[in-house]
């Protein structure tokens, strides 16, 4: 039923709920997992320009991403399921989102509803609204 599951977080940190709802769809029927964190690229503070502070932080933000991704793909070992993981700074969230479910054969969105600390939580709610309204797969919304 549900040969590609993607978990969509906007967040860099786990959601262990999440993981665990989405290790359990997969191992039911038998799915590959991909999971994608996208970072909303953040304005750089001079201008057009990123200066030398902007290029740190969002290097450290790759790297702790990076950490937690790993270990994701360990839990997800341990738990005996398949997985994809990837990471990628955008412009607009939906819009990549919507793109890389087509792209990827989605056949099961599952996105978890905590907003990132750097995005009001009205914002995130259009862009889960413009998610679920750019994609035709079903989408799951865990807490």
């Amino acid at each position: 039923m549900f040969n590609n599951i993607l978990i969509c977080s906007f967040i860099p940190e786990n959601n262990t709920h999440v993981l665990d709802v989405t290790f359990e769809l997969a191992k039911k029927f038998e799915s590959q997992i991909l999971l994608l964190k996208c970072l909303h690229e953040a304005h750089p503070t001079f201008g057009l320009f990123k200066t030398k502070s902007d290029k740190k932080k969002q290097n450290e933000l790759h790297e702790k991403v990076q950490l937690v991704l790993q270990e994701i793909e360990k839990m997800a070992k341990d738990s005996g399921v398949s997985i994809k993981t990837e990471s990628m700074f955008v412009d607009s969230l939906s819009e990549h989102v919507a793109e890389y479910v087509n792209k990827n054969d989605v056949d099961l969105l599952v996105v978890d509803s905590n907003p990132p600390l750097d995005i009001d939580t009205g914002h995130h709610k259009d862009i889960v609204n413009s998610i679920y309204k750019n994609i035709e797969c079903p989408v799951l919304t865990l807490k």
